[in-house]
């Protein structure tokens, strides 16, 4: 794991949750000068399509946010 700010988040790049359970960030919806909003979606399932037809969640970040990232 890693340390970044919210606002290197890009497609791709994991997060985890406190329960160890990694969300992908499969979208940069919106960026602003201040926030990013992202959508997440869990990777639980082996199946692509299984977690990424319904939609995922919209998650808004402060840009200067501290995340973990895992690498």
């Amino acid at each position: 794991m890693k340390i970044i700010t919210a606002s290197e988040l890009k497609s791709g790049m994991q997060l985890p949750e406190a329960d160890g359970f990694l969300f992908d960030v499969i979208e940069v919806a919106r960026e602003t000068g201040k926030t990013i909003t992202v959508r997440l979606a869990s990777d639980f399932s082996s199946f692509k399509s299984h977690w990424t037809t319904n939609g995922g969640v919209l998650k808004t970040f402060r840009k200067s946010t501290k995340l973990y990232c895992a690498e």
